[in-house]
């Protein structure tokens, strides 16, 4: 990770392609790993925001995640990961005030 930028969004693929057969990050468990890092980041407070996305063009590779703006990639994901990239997370973006559940980023936003 070159880049000191710091990241805000942790984009996670969770393309699920309907070839079982073929690669897709979704069939090779993302969908679990986005969901035990949005309860990892949630608990440690940590300030980013978690956005499941269809696709991040490493299909061979994933699970994939990227953090964004910074461009950092983790390929080959696995749910015994999770741990480990939550640590990298909290140093690298740092931690909400508890009394803010929400990240900055998206106080003013109208997500669905």
């Amino acid at each position: 990770m070159k880049n000191k930028e710091k990241p805000n969004t942790l984009l996670v693929c969770v393309n699920r392609r309907l070839d079982q057969g073929m690669a897709s990050c979704a069939n090779r468990g993302s969908e679990e790993i986005a969901q035990a890092l949005e309860r990892g980041i949630s608990e440690r407070h940590i300030d980013i925001t978690l956005e499941p996305i269809c696709c991040l063009g490493h299909c061979s590779e994933g699970p994939n995640l990227r953090l964004a703006p910074c461009g950092s990639f983790f390929h080959d994901t696995t749910l015994d990961e999770v741990p480990n990239i939550l640590d990298i997370l909290e140093t690298r973006c740092g931690l909400r005030s508890k009394t803010d559940p929400i990240p900055s980023e998206k106080r003013s936003s109208n997500k669905v």
